[in-house]
């Protein structure tokens, strides 16, 4: 009538308790997909700085701006259609709501004016 002890089989025994140090992942092939490096060589920072050299002033302003507006736009007027739905704060709500439409309108004509002028 002793105490048996447990089988080698224990679900509750510690997996990863033989080595604290050890990485118990350390032949895992997804650990670091970008390794080898496949795509591009090593040079991203080089083909970046390039494209930024490149391209032109007013086309990096014109992007950040539509950006920005499209951003805020979204967010206020979805945050806004929720104040209305949900906690029924009709002004606050609203007052967002127009206020990202007005901000996705002024994108589109910023976004079609840039196109215009190139």
């Amino acid at each position: 009538m002793g105490f048996d002890p447990p089988p080698d089989d224990d679900p509750f025994d510690d997996p990863f308790g033989d080595d604290p140090l050890e990485d118990p992942f350390a032949g895992d092939p997804l650990e670091d997909p970008f390794a080898d490096d496949p795509i591009g060589g090593g040079d991203g920072d080089d083909d970046l700085e390039e494209a930024f050299s490149e391209g032109s002033r007013s086309t990096l302003l014109a992007f950040i701006i539509v950006a920005v507006l499209v951003h805020a736009g979204l967010f206020s007027a979805s945050l806004g259609v929720l104040l209305v739905g949900f906690r029924s704060q009709w002004v606050v709500g609203s007052a967002l709501a127009i206020g990202g439409v007005l901000a996705l309108g002024l994108a589109v004509v910023g976004y079609r004016r840039y196109k215009h002028s190139q």
